[in-house]
């Protein structure tokens, strides 16, 4: 009886040993994550290379020039922006005057209204439009002259985004005025507190004493 028990445990034992090792062998293995190869440093310019680029901010094909003001960017030339500002009063094609414009709402360090202002003179209808929108991005009002300038543009559409950023900079005004009013109020708080601490007639958990005669 022992030996039929025996027996049965060793055919169940070597079944299920057997039924493990073909669903392991059809079980497919779990593939290897990727390896991630590092990202590779980007491309360091010496000084005469930065010249090259800058020369080709004069080269016939629009296309170049606007790529080389792009390259510049990325690279943070230092130098850049006076020839954006020079590329928005003088370069020939407007679809290039118009992506510099957009560009320079992006970067503070190459903010120059004075180009984003001559672009409001531009001859072009989308520059104009671009350069309103940038404005109206940055938010200065300082401009707020020439933008309402436009108000008498001959196109309608230029009329209407002079509206829209003259509004934009009143948004502002009110968002930095509500800003303002709010620092001051919890700044004349303060100074009320702190003097009340001093005249100990502000009970703070500093100046708090037990009171035994309760």
């Amino acid at each position: 009886m022992r030996r039929g028990f025996a027996l049965v445990v060793v055919l169940a034992s070597s079944s299920f040993l057997a039924y493990e090792y073909v669903g392991r062998k059809e079980k497919p293995l779990t593939p290897p994550p990727p390896v991630m190869n590092q990202a590779e440093p980007g491309p360091v310019f010496v000084e005469a290379d930065i010249k090259r680029i800058r020369a080709s901010l004069q080269d016939g094909d629009p296309g170049v020039r606007w790529s080389a003001a792009q390259l510049l960017y990325n690279i943070r030339d230092p130098q850049l922006g006076p020839e954006l500002d020079k590329m928005i009063a003088e370069d020939p094609d407007p679809d290039v005057r118009m992506k510099i414009v957009g560009m320079l709402k992006g970067r503070e360090d190459l903010l120059r209204l004075g180009g984003l202002v001559r672009a409001l003179s531009d001859t072009d209808k989308g520059v104009r439009l671009q350069a309103l929108q940038s404005l109206g991005d940055i938010g200065d009002p300082s401009v707020a002259t020439w933008v309402t300038a436009l108000l008498k543009d001959p196109e309608v559409d230029v009329r209407v985004e002079a509206l829209k950023t003259l509004g934009r900079f009143q948004d502002k005004r009110k968002k930095e005025f509500h800003a303002l009013a709010e620092k001051l109020k919890k700044d004349y708080e303060e100074a009320l507190r702190r003097e009340a601490i001093r005249n100990g007639t502000l009970q703070t958990p500093d100046n708090l004493t037990p009171d035994f005669n309760k």
